[in-house]
């Protein structure tokens, strides 16, 4: 039990509410997507038609990339990246470094080249600035869309980063207050809602969700505020505070001193046999490779592997790209193990969720689907003693608006993506205007409908988009659920599944006879009209 005068009670419970009020929509939206991206890769073979390779880092590439090499401006071996697309495709991204004139800054410029492993033929290639090619394949554009939405709201760069960190911090001031008012931690984890009193039960809900997801929002507060000052904010303070500005000093300390220059040709060593002598290490299939200065002596190869089953942290292993001699693992952080790198290389685990495979990939959505009703129910609790207000009755219809709306607009930006990807329309552009026309249909009807038909309406539109997404999916040439499976792909059945079952309940909710549903009193929705 937290025992706290009644004052600073009052206080904690200004901060924990005003934090929401003013920050609440903006971080439902952040949590939300951020749930659906756990399941991002996923999301990429669904909406790709299913994979032409199961495991395409598995198979082998190393003929692939010596064809491919002379295909490309020499200055272009500079640095590739090999890695497996979400429609099971091999991809490899040849390139340099070089000033972009538009932004000022040392970026990536090459060619991005999309092979498919059963026959070897390129399926696609693009060529230019990175940003531009990594958006260029129009089957990625449905999760890039929900991953940078996550990330950056769509906002520029960098100030999308600075918006996400700072709701980063919001969070962990709502989980810290939200944890100082808990009279009875051990109680709330068992709180059954009381069933007699309609607003009793919505705060005993809230404090049950808020209590089981309580650790949860510590861990994604923190972490995800680190992955968005990491860069932008932190690094730099680094380097002036540790290195006195010295940013080479910094890079040499935190990624490695660059090895001697050494650009006499030599033939690259069996890229295969390095992967089969890192997978047998690594204990696990590779994810991404770099190759430093394909063809010269001087070359490097770093494979990185995920984390094997029962470890929560991939690995890294270095080989000598002339010979194929094994150099040893190469830490995320640092030039050797140490503290620092133990705890950044939990980072990732426990932001995005993946140490455990699909089963710690459910818990982290769960947990987040969670965190996303602990704030919009805090938000109407909070609403609800202010109702008789006007302003605080429209701010009610915004909870609703953001709450349906932003699962309403990924669902409409699927559809979009389907309809556009099919049609051979830009499926990018298609995706972002998918979501903000039906933002647009969903402003209308919270604004337009009486106050009690908008939560029923919106859970019906919400339905209707889910239930019918697996049908736009199937018409616009994706395959079917026997196909799928006879490939293994059971990604494309199981989110087509969850669309199904999520729209069921959805239209189950909309359509029950709840005397409750509305949580603003009659005589306060009427004045909103």
């Amino acid at each position: 039990m937290i025992a706290l005068s009644k004052q600073r009670t009052r206080r904690l419970v200004a901060v924990h509410g005003w934090s929401a009020v003013v920050f609440g929509l903006f971080l439902y939206v952040v949590i939300l997507t951020g749930a659906i991206a756990v399941f991002s890769q996923e999301i990429g073979i669904w909406s790709a038609g299913g994979k032409r390779v199961a495991e395409p880092m598995a198979q082998e590439i190393d003929s692939v990339l010596r064809d491919l090499s002379p295909q490309v401006p020499e200055t272009y071996l500079e640095d590739v990246g090999v890695w497996g697309s979400a429609a099971g495709n091999l991809v490899a991204w040849f390139h340099t470094h070089k000033n972009n004139p538009d932004s000022g800054q040392i970026e990536d410029y090459g060619k991005l080249i999309e092979i498919d492993l059963n026959n070897g033929s390129v399926l696609a290639s693009y060529e230019g600035w990175g940003e531009q090619v990594f958006h260029a394949n129009p089957v990625s554009a449905l999760d890039d869309f929900i991953v940078d939405l996550h990330v950056n709201l769509h906002a520029p760069s960098p100030w999308g980063l600075y918006a996400t960190g700072i709701l980063g911090f919001v969070m962990l001031v709502a989980a810290i207050s939200g944890l100082l008012m808990h009279r009875h931690m051990i109680k709330d984890v068992f709180l059954s809602p009381r069933r007699d009193n309609p607003g009793v039960a919505k705060r005993d809900r809230h404090v049950l969700a808020g209590t089981w997801s309580l650790l949860f929002s510590f861990i994604l507060g923190f972490t995800g505020a680190f992955f968005s000052f990491a860069g932008a904010l932190g690094l730099p303070l680094v380097a002036v505070t540790a290195f006195g500005g010295d940013q080479v000093a910094m890079i040499e300390t935190l990624v490695g001193a660059p090895q001697v220059e050494d650009a006499t040709p030599a033939p690259m060593a069996n890229l295969d046999a390095m992967k089969a002598q890192s997978s047998a290490l690594a204990k696990s299939t590779p994810t991404f490779i770099s190759i430093q200065h394909w063809g010269r002596a001087d070359a490097q190869v770093q494979i990185f592997h995920p984390a094997p089953a029962g470890h929560l942290n991939g690995s890294t292993h270095v080989f000598a790209g002339g010979d194929g001699g094994y150099k040893g693992t190469k830490p995320q952080l640092g030039n050797a193990p140490s503290a620092g790198n133990a705890v950044f290389s939990l980072m990732g685990p426990l932001h995005f969720g993946h140490f455990a495979g699909v089963f710690s990939k459910i818990i982290w959505v769960c947990l987040g689907l969670a965190s996303c009703y602990v704030i919009a129910s805090g938000m109407r609790l909070w609403l609800q003693k202010r109702s008789k207000r006007l302003l605080w009755q429209r701010l009610g219809r915004g909870v609703d608006m953001t709450v349906y709306g932003t699962p309403i607009g990924l669902a409409g930006a699927a559809h979009a993506f389907f309809f556009a990807l099919a049609s051979g329309n830009s499926a990018h552009g298609w995706t972002a205007l998918g979501f903000l026309g039906w933002a647009a249909v969903v402003i209308f009807i919270g604004w337009v409908l009486p106050w009690q038909r908008v939560n029923i309406a919106l859970k019906v539109l919400l339905a209707l988009l889910l239930l019918t997404l697996p049908i736009t999916r199937l018409l616009c040439g994706g395959p079917d659920w026997f196909t799928a499976l006879e490939v293994g792909d059971i990604a494309v059945v199981g989110i087509d599944l969850l669309m199904l079952a999520a729209g069921v309940f959805y239209l189950v909710c909309g359509f029950a006879v709840n005397k409750t549903q509305a949580w603003l009193p009659r005589s306060s929705a009427e004045a909103v009209q």
